[in-house]
């Protein structure tokens, strides 16, 4: 079948002025050239174009925006049915050139650029399939020309199409003949990598990757081209994330100086490795296997002798494939590059400092053991990032820590690593050192109990920081877990547990000081006691007993101006709370409480009162010892700790510390009430004094304190009981409550030897200070107060049993002035019922 067009015909309606005659024109021979079937040969289209090209090329130029679009996809109709022929291509070129080449943009429509650049795509795909893609070689300097000017062009989809020519060029080209051109290509796709659409950012990475191929690699240029391409590892789209993975296996694979280059290439593919995008995983693993497989091959003869000697990792974390040998290979040659990794660690940027953490993950999984060598260059920046403010960076830090210990040799490393702690007594190095001990496999005892005595002293164990007591307590866990697989006498496994016991105890005393509760720290450090307990084969009680003496020699510099948030006074304050008062060290505790009450200032002497108070509660629990030793201990605290404060000073500090003496005498009441009997009546000379004090809380504890006194002479009691009488009309109601209570709880002791007048004036001063009581109580039965009342009532209950007669006569005449007399008597009544029901129940 022939082509045949009236071609002077097509060239007259080419050449016409009415534009609509020209499009129409152009529009039917596009039509024609599409329809014609594949039966008709390429010489006679080749013909007719001969005749029409010059006309065609020409409408390139038309003023008419719809005249030059059909004329170019009318060329394009041609060139799809035309012979590759150096002729036409040339032709065509130089048009593309003159309209898209310029300096400036001379055309203006987008869409028609897209054409011109769809146009040069269409004829590199033709003479390339047609094996004659040489014919362009006498062009390149065109054709880079457009291309540039399409990758810089302001429409996203002409700058993807351009990128996709050159991508196409870049196969088929001869890198002899290309190189000239490749450094202008790509500082042209250089801008394209901050493009706000990820599909432009794509093309040009891969575009890329296809002119490193042709690139002089003796020069800065390939450097750069890797430093431009590097931060869109970091990029927010997965698939831009996996381009640059792709242009890494593209150069790892067909770069020819790929060797000099492994180690700025890896990062691009070992970064994908670690994506959290699985289809970037997915996709990219494979091709990173092929990578090992023909680094294999090329280097068998090496790679074949460490393979017959390559063991399983023992210790591999779960759930991580390991990389083939070749894999392995390829990084363990490219170590160099470890030093701009752990820069990046510190870099300002998050996002920065997250990816160098990845890549430096892939490293170490990849290198394994040779990555020892570098630990010490590495430990001081995984450090750092452990604290890092980021939570996803610092958690990213610790998987490194963790493969770190794992992977590289544990005896190579962990002198490196006790020298990092004792140079770097901060939370970053623990932190990094605890991930690495905790998971390797390594642990002599000799190394645990170095690292015990490390955190025993005060740079570690007195820390203030949350966080650094954490890890303390963590790594002694991992001391106590390790110390079963050692080897170690009974002896000296009971020394390094007690370095644990005098760390923990010191880092939870500090905890809890800070916050005033028990912590989360402090929860963890009573498991590591119990597990102390349970390797002891005692108990918590005889552990304090038998060490915690120990742990106060470390309290050190109570002898200077310290306030309430010094470490001292906090690890002081602590420790009283958890080991509370027991036998075998309360002489060394109370010469520490002394030398706070001497030297430190007032708030700390005050708070270390508050928590002696709360400790002394416990007297009776915690100090399990004969009666008599119980009292004496007692006695001497009592005298030494308690005592000078109760005596008036002037001033806000004497009132509040004695405030807290007299808190701690009722504690210690309360707490130990057997031996409270025999010590307290010694302090009776104090209490008058300290009934009638103008603070409130001194007198609270004071009146509260009374009913504790016991076992004292009428002489003794007698200024007591009318002081303790006289607070039943204190101003504060809690105090007149209390006061109401401890007098009926006054028991004297009576002489029982003398003369019958001394033992008969002994009862009748009693018995004058029982008839007043019993009016006082009688007076405030009335009262509008319902707490106040009651324990009248409670009072007048005691002490009508124990004194009847004074009942009677002071019920008597409290009947005649009552105003509420129905309820009076029946009170009365009902203490006769109560009297009644006992006595049946005696019988």
């Amino acid at each position: 079948m022939s082509f045949d067009l009236d071609t002077n015909q097509i060239c007259s309606d080419l050449e016409s002025n009415d534009h609509r005659k020209r499009g129409s024109t152009l529009l039917k021979l596009r039509e024609i050239c599409e329809h014609t079937p594949d039966s008709v040969g390429t010489d006679a289209i080749a013909a007719e174009f001969d005749e029409l090209y010059l006309h065609l090329l020409k409408c390139y130029g038309d003023r008419y925006e719809n005249v030059r679009d059909r004329a170019v996809l009318a060329v394009s109709a041609f060139l799809k049915r035309l012979p590759p022929l150096d002729f036409h291509l040339l032709n065509v070129v130089s048009t593309l050139a003159e309209r898209m080449g310029q300096t400036e943009t001379v055309e203006p429509s987008e869409e028609i650029r897209l054409l011109y650049i769809e146009q040069l795509h269409l004829m590199l795909r033709k003479y390339a399939l047609m094996g004659n893609v040489g014919v362009f070689r006498e062009c390149y300097p065109q054709v880079v020309k457009v291309l540039i000017k399409a990758i810089k062009d302001a429409y996203a989809a002409v700058q993807r199409e351009g990128c996709a020519t050159l991508v196409q060029l870049c196969r088929v080209a001869d890198t002899a003949e290309l190189r000239p051109f490749t450094e202008s290509l790509a500082v042209a796709l250089y801008g394209m990598l901050n493009h706000r659409h990820s599909a432009a950012r794509i093309a040009a990475i891969e575009a890329i990757g296809r002119v490193s191929l042709h690139l002089d690699a003796s020069g800065e240029g390939m450097r750069r081209l890797l430093a431009e391409v590097s931060p869109l590892l970091m990029d927010s789209m997965p698939l831009v994330r996996r381009e640059c993975g792709l242009m890494g296996v593209l150069m790892l694979l067909e770069l020819p100086d790929r060797y000099s280059y492994f180690e700025r290439i890896l990062p691009l593919v070992l970064c994908c490795l670690k994506d959290d995008s699985p289809e970037v995983l997915s996709h990219i693993r494979p091709l990173w296997e092929k990578c090992g497989v023909q680094y294999y091959e090329e280097n068998e003869a090496e790679l074949s002798q460490q393979e017959i000697g390559d063991l399983p990792v023992e210790n591999y974390p779960a759930g991580v494939q390991r990389p083939t040998i070749g894999c392995r290979g390829l990084v363990q040659r490219s170590l160099r590059l470890l030093q701009l990794i752990t820069r990046e660690t510190s870099d300002w940027k998050d996002n920065v400092r997250l990816h160098s953490l990845k890549l430096l993950y892939q490293f170490i999984l990849h290198a394994e053991a040779s990555m020892t060598a570098k630990f010490f260059e590495i430990y001081p920046h995984v450090s750092h990032a452990c604290c890092d403010s980021e939570p996803i960076i610092a958690a990213e830090a610790k998987k490194v820590a963790d493969l770190m210990g794992r992977l590289l040799s544990y005896d190579a490393w962990i002198d490196h690593g006790f020298d990092g702690l004792e140079r770097n007594a901060r939370e970053s190095f623990l932190k990094c050192f605890y991930y690495m001990f905790t998971a390797s496999l390594g642990g002599t005892y000799e190394h645990l109990q170095r690292l015990g005595k490390l955190l025993r002293c005060t740079d570690y164990s007195h820390t203030l920081k949350p966080g650094f007591q954490l890890y303390i307590l963590k790594t002694l866990d991992t001391i106590l877990d390790k110390s079963s697989k050692v080897t170690a006498s009974i002896e000296e496994l009971k020394d390094l547990y007690l370095n644990i016991y005098v760390t923990a105890m010191k880092v939870m005393a500090l905890s809890y000081a800070l916050h005033n509760e028990d912590t989360e720290d402090v929860q963890r450090g009573q498991m590591i006691l119990k597990r102390l307990v349970q390797l002891e084969e005692t108990s918590l009680a005889k552990l304090h007993e038998s060490w915690f003496g120990i742990v106060l020699l470390d309290v050190d510099n109570l002898d200077a101006a310290l306030d309430e948030n010094a470490e001292p006074v906090l690890l002081l304050y602590g420790l009283i709370h958890l080991g509370k008062i027991r036998s075998t060290y309360l002489p060394q505790l109370i010469e520490k409480i002394k030398l706070v009450f001497q030297h430190c200032c007032d708030t700390a002497q005050v708070r270390i009162f508050s928590i002696l108070s709360i400790a002394a509660l416990s007297w009776s629990e915690t100090v399990t010892v004969e009666r008599e030793q119980s009292t004496q201990l007692l006695s001497n605290f009592i005298t030494e700790a308690v005592e000078p404060h109760l005596p008036w000073r002037a001033g806000a500090h004497g009132e509040a510390m004695r405030s807290m003496a007299m808190a701690t005498l009722c504690a210690v009441a309360q707490g130990a009430k057997e031996e409270a009997r025999e010590v307290l009546p010694a302090l009776a000379n104090h209490m008058p004094s300290l009934l009638e004090d103008r603070n409130v809380t001194t007198r609270h504890y004071a009146i509260k304190a009374m009913c504790y006194f016991q076992g004292m002479s009428v002489e003794a009691i007698k200024p007591l009981a009318y002081a303790i009488m006289q607070r039943m009309d204190d101003p504060s109601a809690g105090i007149r409550v209390i006061a109401a209570t401890a007098v009926g709880k006054l028991r004297p002791v009576f002489k029982t030897e003398g003369t019958k007048e001394e033992l008969e004036y002994e009862h009748e001063v009693w018995e004058a200070f029982i008839k007043r009581a019993l009016d006082i109580l009688l007076l405030y039965h009335e009262s509008p107060e319902k707490e106040m009342q009651a324990a009248a009532q409670r009072s007048l209950i005691e002490l009508a049993k124990l004194h009847p007669a004074a009942w009677e006569e002071s019920y008597q005449r409290a009947l005649g002035m009552a105003r509420r007399k129905d309820e009076l008597v029946e009170f009365y009544a009902k203490m006769k019922i109560n009297d009644a029901q006992v006595e049946t129940e005696t019988n």
